[in-house]
């Protein structure tokens, strides 16, 4: 629907302003990724938890975002560098998805 298509769009920007200005602000350097918890994780409703997690799958469905594992092997969340690179990425197969799951407990 278009307001799912909106809200997509609206946490990709969320997801570049963090990575892109945010982290000049906060001294990070551009080669850290966000955490992935950090990044979706609503701490006030589990609810709105899994409508981020489900709102960021279609990011990394359409490799507007990617998923990695940092040295801690804990996901990190960043945006894809440009659209050529998702295209290259797109034919060689090297983007995946996984299914991933989170109970209430966990989320607290």
């Amino acid at each position: 629907s278009h307001e799912e298509a909106t809200e997509i769009e609206r946490i990709l920007g969320i997801l570049q302003t963090l990575f892109e200005n945010d982290r000049n602000h906060f001294c990070i350097s551009a080669d850290t990724p966000i955490s992935f918890f950090d990044f979706v994780i609503d701490p006030n409703s589990f609810a709105r938890t899994v409508e981020n997690m489900f709102h960021v799958s279609f990011l990394i469905r359409d490799g507007l975002a990617e998923i990695k594992l940092d040295d801690d092997e804990l996901p990190v969340i960043e945006p894809t560098k440009s659209r050529e690179g998702v295209e290259y990425n797109q034919e060689s197969g090297a983007r995946n998805q996984v299914v991933m799951s989170l109970t209430q407990q966990e989320w607290k």
